[in-house]
């Protein structure tokens, strides 16, 4: 069990290799406790920042950080194109005189595809945690073989007696 810090630590280090210029320890997990409810959203939980997470609700919590963050880079790069004139040169070459820029385009494309990927593995883990971490709603239990369920309007069963 973790709690909110352990995450962010653990994003910290093993996705971001503790780079401080990328992103530091505070920003993810203040974007964590801010977004706590949009985990309980999508696993069907009541967690508060205080809660103990699971392997598998930290994994969750792990990939909404990663899409939001990708996301976030590739609208910034996007920004970047729109307001730069000039392009950052990648290479120069002095033989036949060729410079290349760097395409700020296919940097903010490589962004967005990781978003994409992060929200696949988000949905699928999702899938899964809701699958396997489902309870029944309602149970009903029947003493006689005469005992009819009838299906009410608010869509609850309730127990009738045919004698």
């Amino acid at each position: 069990m973790a709690n909110l810090l352990d995450i962010a630590s653990g994003i910290f280090f093993y996705e971001f290799d503790a780079d401080t210029n990328e992103v530091n320890l505070s920003s993810i997990s203040g974007w964590l406790r801010a977004n706590i409810g949009e985990l309980n959203n999508l696993i069907y939980s009541d967690l508060s920042g205080d809660a103990d997470f699971n392997q598998e609700q930290q994994n969750i919590f792990k990939h909404l950080y990663l899409c939001q963050y990708y996301k976030k880079k590739s609208r910034n790069a996007i920004k970047n194109i729109a307001s730069s004139s000039s392009s950052a040169v990648l290479s120069v070459s002095d033989e036949d005189s060729s410079v290349s820029f760097v395409n700020s385009n296919e940097v903010s494309k490589t962004f967005r595809q990781l978003s994409k990927d992060h929200i696949d593995e988000l949905n699928k883990l999702v899938h899964a945690y809701n699958m396997y971490q489902a309870k029944p709603v309602q149970t009903v239990a029947k003493s006689n073989l005469n005992d009819i369920l009838f299906l009410t309007g608010t869509g609850y069963y309730t127990a009738g007696y045919q004698g």
